[in-house]
Formats: structure tokens, C-alpha cells, sequence
């Protein structure tokens, strides 16, 4: 294949470098090639997701740093996909989803949202280019202007998102072989997908992703029950929303006289089943401090299991000072949520039982990053968040609950994070865990995620010299080289300096406003205030925003937070003009370890401890199969996932277990049930 049809030309060539510069990662890449394809998790990129772009061209600057959701979130997802792979580059295979566009009028997408609202949204992308042009606003004034934007790149943007969800979900179903099936899998796409109901767009959502994966994969695989575990700073209102859908409830977009729902507006709930596990802030978007509606929180505090087709469980955070503190909230308070999800699967299996037919389970993590302790306070305002470790731990939870009722099939969803620091450290954390492997507690440094999301800036170079002692600087720049080079549109569209250069070499029309006067431009500036802009019922809201937001926004994010919006060009610091950089000699050694010390063995072991032994009768019938799941997947034994010791490379590990972060391991069912509690402004809280 050439470079030209390998979209991942760039970073293979860039891999090789990486290896022949770090001869203590070598026998780890080597030894790819006897880890079994199954025991390695596959990342699908989505080049086509840059596509989606914001082009209001003639809004002020000031503006324009309040869109957080833009294509450079995909580049700092690659910068924590990189880093994992430095880490451990023979536990993941890289996809690039590039040359599949999915089709908004795909059966799986249609019996999520119905065909009115794809094709509308359609439409909408197709009329914005020219609204847009005459300086106007190019999606409906009863939609959030403040989160919501369009152009006709949209659609192949979303075309791309589901190509990017169907590559996620056939990795761990089929392939060239059963022994070329992976079970677990991380999407980095973008817009993120939790907001968007059956057909109404919200918080930067227009499709449910999840809920579109999981119907892929029934009508594809026959997955029959799935459980989505989302663990986004916000509610995933519209994925909720979807599962009433799914249990038989009839939608508000649809009329009364609908046929086939009882006087109640119920109707029988058909297959897949889907459980809904979500722990989020309470008092952000939808159920915004100020704006939240009596429903908004009732429905953010909803938890039934088992009644009425439906299952949903919300747990709220709750604030903390140490990590001690945290990780004792995980373990009585966050953990339930695998505690619900088993009672679901188990629930489910009793039901395929009773009715006589074959059961089959998927995992999804709706993987959301603005709760990392990076993301930026104007996101946060309310004052929780997660460790970044938590991603590991949480992620790890995920893979048992899988192991125990789905044959260890996990499909991981990007979601939201705004942040270059949040991304790229939550992803990072994140697919530690999705290999079932160890969080080193140096990894998540602030100056080591410093270093790492330098790789974000658009025009980023090389420090001009290197001191060979400082190890986590150059390791930095090889995770950044990788991550720059996963996708080759990211030259295009991130890194040249004007728009016009994109929109030469695609052949878009240029966006800019022909004329526009100096009033015209003035009232657009300044849109996120004008009532033409706002719906009705949401004029009170702005009027209270001006009052008390406002100063809340004060409040939360001091002057330095407010100069480090995500993803804006900023002036890059030679080595001498970097005062603020300190040597940590401590932390630059430790790190180095860490790196240097990550033996073969220790990756082999982990593996191992995912092959849990089912707890139902699938084991039996996966032995009179051949030792074959259902699905016709291999069953691995231990000595398929063993890595031969004549692979080691050279061990001198010191004790680290101090900074290894290490947790209760309990079958999922034996978490106690403790611990359980019970429209909005703009997403990224700016007013609009």
C-alpha cells in the first residue's frame, strides 16, 4: 500500500523513529507480534470529524474563544493516545477511519432519531454556507447559538463520526479471522454525542453516538443488551431520553394519536435493551446552577432498575480534597454504578432465559474528559472533579464488568473535555485502563501533561536543545511527533495559518461576509446577548444570567485560568525565554523508570487477570463450541495471552507500589449497593 492510500503512512514512519531512539521500548514493540490481535485494543481514529468547523468568520475574537468544542480536540485525544502507546506499543492497534463515511440515513441511525431529524440536519448544512456568507447566523433561533453551529462540512463530518462508530464496533466483532478480533475499542471522534435526543441538538450534540453504536451493533452482531457507562462531567441528558425511547415510551416529538401506545403512552419495548450509568455534576449543563428546570434535575437524579423496561442510574459528584478522599467516594459512592449495571446484565439473562433465546451483551463508556482535574475552571464552575487517575480505575471496573457478562467486549465513545490538558491526560489515563494495566502516578504530573499538550499548539517545534537528563522533555517530544502524526488532515485543517488555505485546497467558497456595515457587525459581535437569538422561554434565563452568572463566572475563574483557553494560538517559548520552568531532578528520574522498567512480564500478567471465568452458563456452551464464544470469537487461554519470557526486556525495577494506585479488584456483584442519590444555558457556560 503507499503512502498515499495509507492514511497512517505518517505514523508508522514516525513509530519506526520512535523505537530506533528509545532501545528500551524495543523488545516491548517487538513482542506486538506474539500478543494475540485479541489482547490488544484497537483506537479508531476519525480524520473526517475535523470537517465540522466553526465558520462565523465575522464574530468578534473574544467570541470565538468561547466555541471550546473544535477539531483541535481531536489532536489532543491523539497526544494521550500517543502517550499510551509510548507506554505500551504493543498492547494497542491504531485504525484510521478515513475512507468510510457512514450515511445519516443508516437503519441505525434512523431508529434512534427517526428520518426527520437527519434529514433535516442535512438541509440546515446545506443552506449554512450561504447564511453564513451574508454574516448571518446559520441554525434555527430557537437552537442554542452559543453551542450549536454549522456548515456544509458537517456532513461529512457526521458522516465520518458513524464510519469512525461501525470501524469501533466490527473491531471487536469480526475480521479477517476470529483470531484477529479485539474486544475492546476507543473512538476519538468529535462533535461528542450524550446531549443530542431523538431529534433535538444540544451541548455541542447532533447524534447520539452511543445510542447509535449499540443499535449497529444488534442489527449487525445481534447484541440483544448493552449498558452505557458515562462518566462526562455532564448528565447525559438525550442518551437518558433515548432509553425511555427504547423501554416503549412515547417521545414528546411524537403525536398522541400515535398508533401502538396504550393509554398511558407505552407500548412494548423492543430489542436492543439499554441500561443507562451515569455519575455527573448536578449543578452543571442541563442542570445549570440558576437555570435548571424542575424536570432537568429530576431527571439528572432518576434511579429505577428493572420497572417498566427501564434501567437508568445517576450518581452526582461530590467535592473532595485528597485523592484518599476521592478514591473512598469511588469505592462506597462512583462504584455503585457497576453494581446497577451487573443487576442489569444479570436481570437480562434471567429474561433471554425465560423466553428461551440467546443473550448477548456490549459495554459502552460514554468517555467524557471535563471532569478531569485539568479541564479549565470555566467549564468547571461548580468546583468537582476527578483525579486523572480515576480514568484508569473507572476504565478497569468497565473491563470486569465485561469480562463477567459480555465476553470482555468494550466500545469507548469520546464525549466531552475542552481542555488540551483534560483530553489529552484523560485519554491517557483512560487507555491505560482499557489494557487493564497500572496508572504510574508521575504520568499525570502537571508537568508532564505541560510538556505533553505542547503538541497541541498549531505551530509547535522542538526545543532547539535538550539536556540528556532531562528524560520527560524528550519523551514529551516523541509522544507529540506521534500524536501530529496520526492524522495526516490534521496539516490541513490545525496547522496552517489561515482558513483560506484550507478552503483552497478543498474548493470551499470563501465564508467572509461580502458586506456587512459597522452596526451589522456590532449586534453580531455581541449575538449571544440579542433576544432575536434566544428562545422565548429562555429570555428570563438571560436576564438572571446578567445578574447572578455573571458573577458567579467572576468568581470561579481567576485571570490566569482565563488566559489559558483551549486550543488558541499561542506565542511558543524557546528554552532560553521558558522562566518558569524548574528541573524536578526527583520526578525526571522516577519518570524515567517508569518508562525504562515496563517489562514484558508485567504487561502479560495484566492481561491475564481479563480472562475472568463466566459465571453463567455460557462457559459450558462456549466449551461444546470449540472453545468459541457464540459470536464465533476465540476463547483465549491464559497461555495465548502469556508472553514468552524470552521476550523480557532487562528489569531493574525499583519498589514503585507507592505510586501505583492500585484498588479493590471484588467481583462487580459484590459492591455493596451504597451510597445512592436521588432548558439550561450554554454547555460551555458563556452567555449568548
Amino acid at each position: 500500500m503507499s503512502s498515499t492510500q495509507d492514511p497512517l503512512h505518517k505514523f508508522h514512519q514516525q513509530f519506526q523513529s520512535f523505537v530506533q531512539n528509545n532501545p528500551n521500548v524495543i523488545s516491548a514493540a517487538r513482542a506486538a507480534s506474539q500478543i494475540p490481535e485479541s489482547a490488544k485494543a484497537v483506537v479508531v481514529l476519525s480524520p473526517l470529524s475535523l470537517q465540522h468547523v466553526f465558520l462565523r468568520d465575522w464574530v468578534a475574537k473574544s467570541y470565538k474563544k468561547t466555541i471550546v468544542e473544535r477539531p483541535e480536540r481531536l489532536l489532543a485525544s491523539s497526544m494521550g493516545i500517543s502517550a499510551a502507546i509510548t507506554m505500551y506499543p504493543a498492547l494497542f492497534t491504531l485504525k484510521s477511519s478515513s475512507q468510510r463515511l457512514g450515511s445519516l440515513n443508516a437503519p441505525h441511525v434512523v431508529k434512534i432519531h427517526g428520518t426527520k431529524w437527519p434529514n433535516e440536519i442535512v438541509k440546515l448544512c446545506q443552506k449554512a454556507d450561504e447564511k453564513l456568507a451574508k454574516g448571518e447566523i446559520e441554525v434555527p433561533a430557537s437552537w442554542n447559538a452559543g453551542d450549536i453551529y454549522l456548515s456544509s462540512r458537517t456532513i461529512e463530518a457526521l458522516q465520518g463520526s458513524i464510519g469512525a462508530l461501525e470501524t469501533g464496533v466490527d473491531s471487536i466483532f469480526s475480521g479477517p479471522s476470529p483470531d484477529h478480533i479485539s474486544n475492546r475499542a476507543f473512538v476519538a471522534i468529535r462533535p461528542p454525542g450524550h446531549h443530542c435526543h431523538v431529534d433535538t441538538p444540544s451541548g455541542f450534540c447532533l447524534l447520539n453516538n452511543a445510542h447509535i453504536a449499540i443499535e449497529y451493533a444488534s442489527d449487525t452482531y445481534g447484541i440483544t443488551h448493552a449498558v452505557i457507562l458515562d462518566f462526562d462531567l455532564h448528565h447525559g441528558d438525550g442518551t437518558q431520553d433515548i432509553c425511555w425511547k427504547r423501554a416503549g415510551f412515547r417521545t414528546e416529538a411524537e403525536p398522541e394519536t400515535t398508533e401502538g401506545y396504550d393509554e398511558f403512552g407505552k407500548k412494548f419495548a423492543e430489542f436492543p435493551k439499554v441500561g443507562y450509568f451515569s455519575m455527573h455534576d448536578i449543578n452543571s449543563f442541563p442542570t445549570e446552577s440558576q437555570y435548571a428546570t424542575k424536570e432537568n434535575i429530576r431527571n439528572a437524579s432518576t434511579c429505577v432498575m428493572n420497572a417498566h423496561d427501564v434501567n437508568i442510574w445517576n450518581i452526582h459528584l461530590s467535592p473532595w480534597e485528597t485523592e484518599q478522599d476521592f478514591d473512598k467516594l469511588y469505592q462506597t459512592k462512583y462504584r455503585t454504578l457497576f453494581a446497577k449495571a451487573d443487576e442489569f446484565f444479570r436481570n437480562a439473562k434471567e429474561e433471554m432465559d425465560a423466553l428461551g433465546k440467546p443473550f448477548q451483551g456490549l459495554v459502552v463508556i460514554s468517555a467524557g474528559f471535563d471532569a478531569s482535574e485539568f479541564e479549565q475552571t470555566s467549564m468547571q464552575r461548580h468546583s468537582v472533579n476527578v483525579p486523572t487517575h480515576f480514568y484508569t480505575m473507572f476504565t478497569k471496573d468497565a473491563l470486569k464488568l465485561s469480562q463477567i457478562h459480555c465476553h470482555g467486549k468494550v466500545l469507548s465513545i469520546m464525549e466531552g473535555g475542552y481542555s488540551d490538558k483534560a483530553i489529552a491526560s484523560g485519554v491517557f489515563s483512560h487507555l491505560i485502563g482499557l489494557q487493564n494495566q497500572n496508572w504510574i502516578k508521575e504520568w499525570g504530573s502537571e508537568q508532564v501533561v505541560k510538556e505533553i499538550v505542547r503538541g497541541c499548539k498549531p505551530h509547535w517545534k522542538p526545543y532547539k536543545t535538550k539536556k540528556s537528563r532531562d528524560v520527560i522533555r524528550i519523551w514529551a517530544e516523541e509522544v507529540i511527533k506521534l500524536g501530529r502524526s496520526m492524522i495526516n488532515e490534521f496539516e490541513d485543517v490545525l496547522f496552517h495559518e489561515k482558513e483560506t488555505e484550507v478552503n483552497d485546497k478543498y474548493g470551499y467558497p470563501s465564508l467572509k461576509p461580502q458586506r456587512v456595515t459597522r452596526s451589522q457587525t456590532n449586534e453580531l459581535n455581541h449575538i449571544k446577548m440579542e433576544s432575536e437569538h434566544v428562545p422565548p422561554s429562555r429570555k428570563s434565563e438571560r436576564e438572571s444570567r446578567k445578574k447572578t452568572e455573571g458573577h458567579e463566572a467572576k468568581q470561579h475563574v481567576p485571570k490566569e485560568a482565563a488566559k489559558e483557553v483551549p486550543f488558541v494560538e499561542q506565542e511558543l517559548f524557546s528554552d532560553e525565554e521558558d522562566e518558569e520552568y524548574i528541573y524536578d531532578e526527583e520526578l525526571n528520574k522516577t519518570f524515567n523508570r517508569t518508562v525504562e522498567d515496563i517489562t514484558i512480564d508485567d504487561i502479560s500478567r495484566h492481561l491475564e487477570t481479563l480472562e475472568i471465568v463466566e459465571n453463567n452458563h455460557d462457559e459450558d456452551e462456549d466449551d461444546d463450541n470449540g472453545g468459541r464464544h457464540k459470536n464465533g470469537t476465540k476463547k483465549l487461554s491464559n497461555s495465548d495471552r502469556r508472553i514468552p519470557s524470552s521476550t523480557t526486556s532487562r528489569n531493574i525495577r525499583v519498589n514503585r507500589n507507592s505510586n501505583i494506585l492500585n484498588f479493590d479488584d471484588s467481583d462487580i456483584s459484590m459492591i455493596s449497593h451504597v451510597g445512592t442519590t436521588r432548558k439550561h444555558s450554554t454547555r460551555s457556560g458563556g452567555r449568548w
